[in-house]
């Protein structure tokens, strides 16, 4: 199992030194991979605070890609670009990156950001599917395609996004699971309680071996270091983070405790982490990136520890 991080290109305690600067180390601290989030006229989720900075993403990328051999990846890249401009971006930051490009997808959850790119946030499906045939048809040159919002002909784009580029579907509802197994290789789930995660798991299985397919699997869990699990959560919104697991559209289970939340949320000292990063192992899951959006007060001492005591185990369990 591979453990990557959100990176803090967002948010009132993002800076250029922790960005690109500490961003280019992370291979050596010994992370797999750094992600971003993507938005347009950010905001902030309700659990977080309402902020207003936030760095472009295929900018982020581009600048940790050119400093470090990680593997890069969007979580999640929306329909938010006319489809031909994004197909170049993606095709341009796969270059760059040398292969190490992972594509995380989806249908996008702000109303606000497709209104800002002059899109009805009604027609986020069609332009997912339009985002996404564009990209599969670019990547062969003289490509042409007529849709209900894109029409072209005779495009080349070089360089081109790659045709065995890695998507990775990102949603924790049935049909993501059936979008996943349909238009990408992969499921990659954001905050998802295991309760949730464990019946779309078992889903994404069951549909995949009928197709035919092998899906890669990762999730992005929320992580609050403490001195025990109880400190840990205390220092995150708890309240908050229980209110959007409760808002979730499909999702049955009743969210009232932070038991409730396991598997979205780490919480807890150096043995928690283990014990929680074991439980998505043991599930087959490919990789964990950490969000530590809630603690960004203990940032860097927390990626220092995740290098000296919390990594070498995960590693020495998957080498």
């Amino acid at each position: 199992m591979k453990i990557g991080l959100l990176l803090p290109h967002f948010g009132a305690a993002s800076s250029y030194e922790r960005l690109f600067d500490l961003g280019a180390r992370l291979g050596d601290l010994g992370f797999h991979s750094a992600w971003v989030r993507d938005q347009l006229g950010f905001r902030g989720l309700g659990f977080e605070g309402r902020q207003a900075h936030f760095v472009d993403p295929f900018i982020t990328l581009a600048a940790i890609a050119a400093r470090t051999s990680l593997t890069i990846g969007t979580a999640t890249l929306t329909p938010i670009r006319q489809p031909v401009v994004n197909a170049q971006l993606v095709g341009s930051l796969a270059y760059l990156a040398k292969g190490r490009l992972v594509l995380g997808v989806g249908l996008g959850g702000q109303p606000r950001a497709f209104e800002l790119a002059g899109l009805r946030y009604e027609d986020r499906v069609a332009h997912y599917q339009e985002m996404m045939d564009v990209l599969r048809l670019a990547a062969e040159p003289g490509a042409s395609y007529e849709g209900p919002f894109t029409r072209f002909s005779d495009l080349t784009l070089d360089p081109p996004p790659p045709a065995d580029l890695p998507v990775w579907y990102c949603g924790t509802s049935p049909s993501a699971i059936r979008r996943a197994v349909q238009t990408t290789n992969g499921w990659f789930p954001g905050r998802c309680p295991f309760v949730v995660f464990d019946v779309l798991l078992c889903s994404l299985r069951e549909q995949a071996a009928v197709a035919g397919r092998t899906m890669s699997v990762a999730i992005v869990p929320l992580l609050s270091p403490g001195r025990d699990q109880s400190d840990g959560l205390d220092r995150v919104n708890l309240t908050g983070l229980l209110a959007e697991a409760r808002s979730k559209p499909g999702w049955s289970a009743s969210f009232e405790t932070a038991d409730d939340l396991r598997g979205s949320l780490i919480a807890g000292n150096v043995d928690d982490i283990l014990r929680e990063l074991e439980a998505f192992r043991v599930r087959g899951v490919d990789e964990v990136v950490l969000d530590l959006r809630q603690r960004m007060d203990v940032f860097e001492p927390t990626l220092e520890l995740l290098a000296r005591e919390v990594l070498p185990i995960i590693h020495g369990k998957t080498s």
